[in-house]
């Protein structure tokens, strides 16, 4: 009886064991694939280059045209690539990025945070952020520490706010765009906000509402800034690096400086 019951448990375990190694193989044959795939993607060159940022004039207008568009066409341009430029706001287009949805986001400072997850190009502008406050309130300002206790209204989701959050007593109030900051500053609901130099002049210049604006100075921090892409993304680091090497070229033959004049000349 003995002898009858172990046979019949040999048998059953000689049927279990293929099944059980035909599964193993055909997992092992998906992980292949899958990693096959990966490896043809990356492999492919690179054709277009989608991005996406909000709108962020003079960078990046409503329609997405602007400095920021101009400097990353041309350099993919120089490398034979293509660039397409959508517009959303800040946070849905880093969701878009998470997504795969876009392949870069054109404008980045870089964080520490940031660099857990992305790759970022060399930076190709730098940005002098500046406070900005109503001209019938009297500020005192020499710096960071001349911001204590106050309210600040910042653009969510930027780079900045890491900064500013360490700065005692200072009130973030996160809006979706620049000019929804300074609106709130014109109508004294916080008592300044932070923006790129660049960015201030335009809108003061080309908003009636905002003639009681004023920048203050010193600069407040310098932030270079560059193009990011997703770690993950199958071909982030060769987009990176077709980039740099563009961006290179337009600054040799004279491009860059050309582009940077039609756009900041007349400020």
């Amino acid at each position: 009886m003995n002898t009858v019951r172990e046979l019949r448990f040999l048998d059953y375990n000689y049927g279990v064991q293929p099944m059980r190694m035909k599964r193993e193989m055909r997992y092992l044959l998906y992980i292949a694939w899958f990693i096959f795939g990966l490896q043809e993607s990356a492999a492919q060159p690179i054709k277009t280059v989608v991005g996406g940022h909000n709108p962020w004039p003079p960078y990046i207008l409503e329609d997405g045209s602007g400095l920021v568009k101009d400097v990353v066409t041309a350099a993919f341009a120089a490398q034979d690539i293509h660039f397409e430029m959508r517009v959303a706001p800040f946070s849905r287009m880093m969701r878009l990025l998470e997504q795969g949805a876009v392949d870069v986001v054109p404008a980045l400072w870089w964080t520490a945070k940031r660099s857990n997850t992305l790759l970022f190009t060399e930076p190709y502008f730098n940005n002098e952020m500046v406070v900005v406050h109503h001209v019938d309130d009297a500020l005192s300002f020499s710096g960071a520490r001349s911001l204590r206790f106050l309210s600040m209204s910042v653009i969510r989701g930027y780079g900045y706010y890491d900064f500013l959050s360490s700065i005692e007593g200072l009130e973030l109030i996160p809006l979706s765009s620049l000019q929804a900051c300074l609106e709130l500053v014109e109508k004294r609901r916080v008592d300044v906000a932070v923006a790129d130099l660049w960015a201030a002049k335009y809108h003061l210049k080309t908003l009636p509402n905002l003639k009681k604006l004023a920048v203050l100075k010193p600069a407040l921090i310098s932030w270079p800034l560059h193009m990011g892409a997703l770690k993950t993304h199958p071909q982030g680091n060769e987009i990176i690096q077709q980039f740099n090497l563009g961006l290179a070229k337009i600054k040799r033959n004279g491009l860059y400086e050309r582009l940077i004049t039609t756009h900041f000349g007349h400020f």
